[in-house]
């Protein structure tokens, strides 16, 4: 909430083209599901309209922003056509309710990224391995949650870091999303991204390739890293660092 006591909205639905906000919600239901669950028909946005709309039509190229406390766009979702179906009342509460919604089956494979968006939304900083206090089924989640707010808020896909020795801890490293959720921290600090795949860390690497200021990676911990991650993919993760010239240390 605010000091004036209104909710903060923690989602715009936006008309792309244009950039106007037709509907500001504090919170979302159905479009952050588990990444084997069904397509989901029925989105329940809470929050109230800023344009006016009408029931049962279609909103179309529409965008999904989720915005800090000061209504800056941190992340965002193209999702096309949306369709206003009803509205609700919330229980209790007044002018709390919002729309019955589709997205035509459109939703975000990650289940906690709702939780992970409202906690980087709400202004105060993150701290150093706080990814690492989440489960380890909602480390993909934060990743994602990395890189689309990394690309929402202007940055490239490079090293913005200044320190020559990067540093991470093999023990909290549980699958491949905890590595690259570590690794960006590392190199980029909090809540900073250095690729979500190979691929995405090469191109990370290449344009931030400066042979004239190399940086040192320290992976601590690296046996038991290696185990929970397989040896297959850790071989890969190694070549792709070498290959870019990263000076690897395994502790």
């Amino acid at each position: 909430m605010s000091e004036s006591g209104s909710i903060v909205p923690l989602y715009h639905l936006v008309e792309e083209e244009t950039g106007t906000v037709i509907i500001a919600a504090r919170e979302i239901s159905g479009f952050f599901v588990e990444s084997d669950h069904a397509q989901s028909e029925e989105i329940l946005i809470y929050g109230s309209a800023r344009e006016q709309v009408r029931l049962g039509m279609d909103l179309s190229g529409t965008e999904l922003r989720v915005v800090n406390s000061l209504g800056k766009a941190i992340g965002s979702y193209y999702i096309g056509r949306v369709g206003l179906r009803s509205t609700f009342e919330g229980k209790g509460s007044p002018g709390q309710g919002g729309f019955v919604a589709t997205f035509y089956g459109h939703t975000c494979p990650y289940a906690t990224a709702g939780a992970i968006w409202r906690r980087w939304a709400s202004g105060s900083p993150l701290v150093n391995g706080e990814w690492a206090r989440y489960p380890v089924e909602s480390h993909d989640s934060w990743l994602h949650v990395v890189q689309n707010s990394w690309f929402e808020t202007g940055h490239a896909a490079r090293r913005y870091g200044v320190g020559e020795i990067c540093v991470i801890d093999g023990r909290q490293i549980l699958g491949e999303s905890s590595f690259y959720c570590a690794l960006g921290e590392s190199v980029n600090g909090p809540g900073g991204y250095f690729g979500s795949t190979l691929d995405g860390l090469a191109d990370c690497l290449a344009s931030s390739r400066n042979p004239s200021a190399p940086f040192e990676l320290v992976w601590e911990h690296f046996s038991g890293a290696q185990e929970r991650m397989g040896a297959s993919l850790s071989a890969s993760i190694m070549e792709v660092l070498r290959e870019f010239d990263v000076d690897v240390m395994l502790r």
